[in-house]
């Protein structure tokens, strides 16, 4: 099956869809697909959840532009989907998906749903396997023991997961831009449309703090009936013997629970695995499979000025961001540590503020403050930016690092007359070294990732790899960007990777 097309883009005639019931649709489209996923994790062996595990944080750190313009290429008329559905006798013509609602929805649920798959799967892991034996004992069938036993069990992990992808989904900015239609405007796009197009900034600040008001609400109710220890911990039961497969074995559902598993993981990976195939193709036009192979693209990539130059550039702003996010988060770290109980989760709030306030917002303020100084444009405006977005990460990393160290070791430094910079310098940086070093990971990430922060402070002359990528995905996809795609994937591999070998290392 070959499916070759030039990537053009059309906008279709929609309804306009309010952008809080598109972040609703969303946030319940998340949570049907991860709870089947997250089941299935729990109730298999060591290695197949390792590949579960895999198939869900690998699409958690791409780009989520890598994966919009991933999802552009399947699902456009003549695409890979569409060539799938007719070359089966399901459909006969090709199926609208993309500029419209399903676009939005397909494409948002993709890059959110691993905000609910992760504390879902750890509150099934907490479940205790003997609740679920004593219920099956009363005579409780599986529809039951779902209903009764593991739904209300569960039911804090995916709140919280649920409240997080709709902080994140209300203020969605990349994936409407690129896959909805005019009816799918969010409000992040109509502030930035009325910044640059329309330059009404007043109505564009009043967008703006209705955004920031509402996400900074549900932001304090999470914080005041979960907290961010239930993003990590979920809401299953007391510690006991994990929860998995009873003596009955699977029943008909947990079987039919497998197979949409295997569905949702198909839908998490294949964005992500057809762009490598595809930036191989020599043709100047996407082909999937691609009649022959080269490395064209990518030698028109390395061979062309302003596709290198971008790398570079993200590259350099990725390492700066890096050096400065590590000691701010790990200085705000110490600091918090040591705050009386009243005050930490107030100041522990304030610092995870950038990772929830859409980056819209933060782009906007940013821009604003910076514009007056000249750094618009320069490598230090970026660099700020990424730095206010990175340094949280840092900070929760390290906090988490903070709380397994004893303290009574620091005590005992001091008390043998040891400094605090020569007890912090042998004692306690080696002990919260791995959450220094994947605070790093991600701060390089958010970084090297980030397209919103560039659009507002770069220029021609300063844009990074993400935005180059972004303007030719608004246009037209040539296939030099699925080749910078892979290698965007390629850079986020081997940084994970680094950072667990380190982290390997150091354990043993």
């Amino acid at each position: 099956m070959i499916a070759k097309f030039p990537v053009l883009r059309a906008r279709l005639p929609d309804k306009p869809d309010d952008w809080s019931s598109i972040a609703g649709l969303v946030t319940v489209l998340a949570v049907l697909a991860s709870y089947p996923l997250a089941y299935v994790m729990a109730t298999v062996g060591p290695r197949a959840r390792s590949l579960l595990m895999l198939l869900v944080l690998l699409p958690f750190w791409t780009s989520a532009l890598v994966r919009t313009t991933a999802w552009i290429i399947l699902l456009q008329s003549n695409g890979v989907v569409n060539a799938l559905l007719m070359g089966s006798g399901l459909t006969t013509t090709p199926t609208a998906f993309i500029y419209n609602l399903s676009g939005v929805l397909i494409g948002m649920t993709h890059v959110l749903m691993p905000f609910i798959v992760l504390p879902l799967y750890a509150a099934f892991s907490n479940l205790e396997l003997s609740t679920v034996q004593a219920a099956e004992s009363l005579g409780a069938g599986p529809i039951t023991v779902f209903r009764r036993i593991i739904l209300p069990l569960t039911a804090p992990g995916v709140v919280a997961g649920g409240m997080i992808v709709f902080m994140n989904a209300i203020g969605f900015y990349l994936t409407p831009a690129l896959m909805g239609g005019p009816g799918q405007t969010m409000i992040a796009q109509m502030i930035a449309s009325n910044i640059n197009t329309e330059l009404n900034w007043p109505f564009a600040a009043a967008l703006a703090t209705v955004l920031l008001v509402a996400t900074v609400t549900m932001l304090a109710l999470f914080q005041r009936f979960f907290g961010l220890e239930r993003l990590i911990e979920g809401g299953g039961g007391k510690a006991g013997e994990p929860f998995t497969v009873t003596s009955r074995g699977r029943s008909p559902g947990g079987w039919a629970a497998i197979v949409a598993a295997c569905l949702v993981g198909a839908f998490l990976i294949a964005p992500i695995i057809i762009v490598f195939p595809m930036s191989l193709g020599s043709s100047p036009f996407l082909a999937f499979p691609p009649d022959s192979y080269s490395l064209t693209w990518y030698e028109n990539f390395f061979g062309t000025t302003k596709w290198v130059a971008a790398l570079t550039r993200s590259l350099q702003i990725a390492g700066l961001v890096v050096a400065i996010s590590v000691v701010l988060g790990t200085l705000a770290a110490l600091g918090v540590a040591r705050m009386r109980p009243r005050w930490r989760s107030t100041v522990e709030t304030i610092f995870i503020l950038p990772m929830i306030v859409p980056v819209i917002i933060l782009a906007v303020g940013l821009y604003y403050l910076l514009a007056p100084t000249g750094l618009v444009g320069s490598i230090w405006g970026v660099t700020l930016g990424h730095v206010v977005l990175a340094t949280p990460y840092v900070f929760i990393t390290v906090r988490a690092a903070l709380k397994s160290f004893d303290g009574n070791l620091e005590f005992a430094a001091l008390g043998l007359g040891a400094s605090w910079a020569t007890m912090f310098r042998r004692v306690m940086l080696p002990s919260i070294a791995p959450g220094i070093a994947a605070g790093a990971v991600f701060a390089f990430i958010t970084s090297f990732d980030d397209v919103i922060i560039a659009l507002f402070l770069t220029n021609i002359r300063s844009r990074t790899l993400p935005k180059l990528m972004y303007e030719g995905v608004a246009h037209e996809i040539d296939p030099t960007i699925i080749a910078a795609s892979c290698l965007i994937i390629l850079v986020t591999v081997l940084v994970l990777g680094g950072n667990l070998l380190l982290t390997k290392r150091k354990t043993t």
